[in-house]
């Protein structure tokens, strides 16, 4: 691996390793040894060498921006090296919510904003663009932002944490309607207001209830054929399965779907005893049409549970989705998370395959990958007590129910 001690030697040496084209892997190699090493002044002369000699990879401006900060170098250097990263992001969502997230640590909150903004016109089934640029914009007031991203966070950020962001999407729209409406820009406080209605509409509500120590399933399925549960949390079709719930806990009996925007046609509604007691042997089942609209309709029925499945079918005349999307709203999200450390490409390059450090105001950063084997399914163990006299047989069942709700891929070398 080349190395230089001065400024010059270092720029000499990078130039003439670069002269002939070196293979992307064998970068990423010298690169990683050099993060290992923590040789940032190497790595930025490097990079800069390999961007001068146009070989250029999309994960060197992130980490190139790291160690120019971690050596000192004056912001608007940094900045510069984040906004020519544009050029290679151009179709990379996630790419631009991570150099967005590096521009909002600059203050460059308007460039953050619209890379927001293309991250989610590359792929609109993510909910993070919409989330993150909210933040911005209430932090900041920029109102046409907050018109922009707060009905499409209140319609569909269904992920954890939803209640803390739709609370954010209805004071920021709000806020925005009342100041717009200050200015006397009272087409574009309606404007905002009408879409913020339309974004609490909801095309189906399903909510399951029942009483006692046992569980019910609720399954829903739909036009199409596809089927949302506690399995499938999340479908092409819209749905939205919000809870799973089981006894004794009376708070916790009950099951919940929902469809912001449904596909017309015919659903059916197909409930399972899974387990337990069931307080009756009934459950009620409350159908909710047009939630929010002046054509809302709601009927409850009583099911009684039994050995077999109960299901309800109904339809949907006014249906406002077209077409299936192929990708799902999905993702766990926490407030604030514009101002985190981005160093994710810093720990890909690490050894190991998924282990970096970097020292920065004596902190160390680093991903470990740990594998390990869950379970999935239905298990039962048992344990039978006989009798002195073999007349009786005692069975102590313990049934275990386990599934894996979501699943996240993560890359830890490139």
């Amino acid at each position: 691996m080349p190395s230089a001690s001065s400024p010059e030697e270092r720029l000499a040496v990078w130039s003439r390793f670069f002269e002939k084209e070196v293979p992307p892997e064998i970068v990423h190699d010298v690169v990683a040894e050099l993060i290992e090493n923590r040789k940032h002044e190497d790595i930025i002369a490097c990079i800069e060498q390999a961007i001068l000699h146009s070989q250029i990879q999309p994960w060197m401006y992130e980490v190139l921006a790291v160690s120019m900060e971690v050596v000192g170098r004056p912001k608007s250097q940094i900045e510069r090296v984040l906004l020519s990263s544009q050029d290679v992001i151009l179709n990379d969502p996630r790419s631009m919510m991570h150099l967005a997230a590096y521009l909002v640590r600059f203050e460059r909150f308007d460039r953050a904003l619209e890379l927001y903004r293309q991250a989610a016109a590359l792929d609109p089934s993510r909910p993070e663009p919409y989330v993150l640029a909210l933040e911005i914009a209430a932090r900041t007031k920029n109102y046409n932002a907050i018109a922009w991203s707060a009905p499409e966070v209140l319609a569909f950020s269904w992920v954890k944490g939803r209640e803390l962001f739709n609370r954010l999407a209805e004071e920021s729209a709000a806020a925005a309607e009342s100041a717009l409406m200050k200015s006397g820009d009272f087409a574009r406080a309606f404007e905002l207001r009408t879409e913020m209605q339309k974004a609490r509409r909801l095309d189906v509500v399903v909510r399951l209830e029942w009483s006692g120590q046992g569980d019910l399933d609720l399954q829903i399925r739909e036009p199409g054929g596809s089927i949302c549960s506690s399995a499938q949390t999340m479908t092409p079709a819209g749905g939205i399965f919000v809870h799973d719930g089981f006894g004794p806990i009376q708070d916790h009996c009950y099951e919940e779907y929902l469809c912001p925007q449904g596909l017309a046609g015919e659903y059916q509604a197909i409930v399972k005893h899974a387990s337990g007691d069931i307080v009756g042997k009934r459950a009620r089942i409350t159908i909710t049409r047009d939630r929010g609209t002046p054509y809302e309709e709601s009927i409850t029925e009583t099911l009684f549970i039994g050995p077999t499945d109960q299901s309800i079918r109904f339809s949907l005349n006014r249906g406002r989705r077209q077409q299936p999307n192929l990708e799902r709203r999905n993702g766990d999200l926490k407030l604030n998370s514009n101002l985190r450390n981005r160093q994710s490409v810093l720990a890909q390059l690490g050894p190991g395959g998924g282990v970096g450090q970097i020292t920065q105001r004596g902190s160390a950063i680093g991903y470990t990958p740990v594998v390990t084997q869950i379970a999935e399914g239905v298990r039962m163990s048992a344990m039978a007590t006989v009798s002195g006299d073999r007349r009786y047989v005692r069975i102590n069942a313990n049934p275990v129910f386990s599934s894996i709700t979501d699943v996240f891929t993560f890359t830890f070398q490139r």
